[in-house]
């Protein structure tokens, strides 16, 4: 940041001008100025207005109320949300302000080629454009609402707490990133895997080795004086989550972490925590290669369908939802129009990857669906499955005409999904061949 001018109130200074055929009334004395060029002249267009007092000495003492003049400024990651007394602990150097009067000069414009204006207040404050390299930076905000970079990383800050040690309280930050500095530093950057402690107080920032990999997710429980990571990563004896207590070392967890990766740490009412993610078992345990899966609730998703039966009680798709006892008759049994194909469709509010199908089929008067297929939404794709033929008990496969038994001994019939792929909100059962005069399940 250059050195700003020592003026006095004898020295004549113009900070900007231009020359415009806008009509510009010279007692009113104004600052903000937005400049476009035009072949022929210079146009001024008045953003914001200024009394001569606001002008007088000492130019301090209208910082305050000039304050939307603040340029925008890429946040990335800032101390301010939390409490205020980090942010205060680390010193901002006040410019001095400077023996300006320009009460004697009428109107005085700031033209030039900017986009944002902002008073001068502190030596922290910089023009520097953000990085874009990767880099990220943590930010403390001034006392004039802006913020100043002080601490730099190669990659990504994924997440950060703060956690009280004996020493005091620090900063957790959470990524990717492999090092980290001071920005305003010409020194080489420390190496610091994932994670790292910034001391608020002193702006001193304390690797954690022993980390391989990111980390995504970090829980500061102050009662049990530990630190929780989550990520994708490898530390210690274990895998995607791990404890750091404060001021010691590295704690592995009884279950040695997850299989796969973790997003997301949160406390619950009864202190015990929890871990979200992408995995399907713990670290120190072996799972199997087709891991269960989890029930999607019909119920609250929106079920219509096409030619269904104008017999009353049989007429409502939704009479074959969590009907699991496999009983006919009006209000379980869902038919459709004699001789008539149909279609029998589920709306959600969610995205899902469906893996297995379980089929209930009606045997009311004889009647059932004979053949069927699953039609995926938003692609519009007939899945394929795999089944146990009932008659042969062997496996068998089908696509756009897979059978339902009329084996009333028969309970139900699972389909597995050959392809797990991920439908948004819709699925539809389409029914193309039944037996008696009338489909249905």
């Amino acid at each position: 940041m250059a050195r700003r001018p020592q003026w006095t109130d004898r020295d004549p200074v113009i900070i900007g001008c231009c020359t415009s055929n806008t009509n510009i009334e010279p007692s009113r004395p104004a600052l903000g100025f937005q400049v476009e060029s035009t072949p022929l002249n210079l146009r001024c267009h008045l953003l914001a207005d200024l009394d001569r007092d606001a002008m007088r000495l000492p130019f301090g003492r209208r910082h305050a109320a000039r304050s939307d003049f603040i340029s925008s400024i890429p946040l990335i990651l800032s101390l301010s949300s939390f409490a205020a007394s980090p942010a205060a602990a680390i010193s901002f150097t006040p410019v001095p302000a400077p023996n300006l009067d320009l009460s004697q000069l009428g109107r005085v414009v700031l033209a030039g080629d900017f986009s944002g204006i902002s008073l001068y207040q502190f030596e922290e404050q910089n023009q520097r454009p953000p990085r874009n390299n990767g880099s990220e930076q943590l930010l403390a905000r001034m006392p004039n609402g802006l913020f100043a970079p002080i601490v730099n990383t190669d990659a990504t800050i994924r997440t950060m707490c703060t956690f009280n040690t004996d020493n005091g309280t620090v900063v957790v930050l959470g990524g990717n990133f492999t090092s980290i500095r001071d920005p305003d530093s010409d020194s080489k950057a420390m190496q610091s895997t994932a994670i790292a402690l910034f001391d608020p107080d002193t702006a001193v920032v304390t690797p954690l080795p022993g980390l391989s990999g990111q980390v995504n997710a970090l829980l500061c429980d102050q009662d049990k004086n530990t630190v929780y990571l989550g990520g994708s990563f490898v530390g210690a004896n274990s895998t995607n989550a791990l404890a750091w207590e404060g001021g010691r070392d590295w704690v592995n967890l009884p279950f040695a972490g997850f299989n796969g990766p973790v997003t997301s740490i949160a406390k619950a009412p009864n202190g015990n925590i929890l871990f979200g993610g992408s995995f399907t078992g713990l670290g120190n345990a072996s799972t199997p290669s087709t891991p269960d899966g989890q029930i999607i609730n019909l119920s609250t998703a929106s079920i219509t369908s096409g030619s269904s039966s104008t017999t009353p009680g049989f007429s409502d798709p939704k009479n074959v939802v969590c009907q699991t006892s496999g009983e006919d008759g009006a209000g379980s049994t869902w038919l459709l129009q004699d001789n008539a194909p149909g279609f029998w469709d589920a709306k959600f509010r969610h995205g899902f990857q469906p893996t297995k199908l379980r089929l209930y089929n009606t045997h009311q008067d004889g009647r059932g669906t004979k053949t069927w297929r699953f039609t995926a939404m938003p692609i519009n794709g007939i899945m394929n499955f795999t089944y146990i033929d009932p008659v042969t008990r062997q496996n068998a496969s089908c696509t756009s005409e897979c059978p339902l038994s009329d084996d009333k001994s028969i309970k139900f019939q699972d389909f597995h999904f050959v392809n797990v792929i991920g439908m948004k909100r819709s699925s539809a059962i389409d029914i193309s061949a039944f037996y008696g005069s009338e489909r249905g399940t």
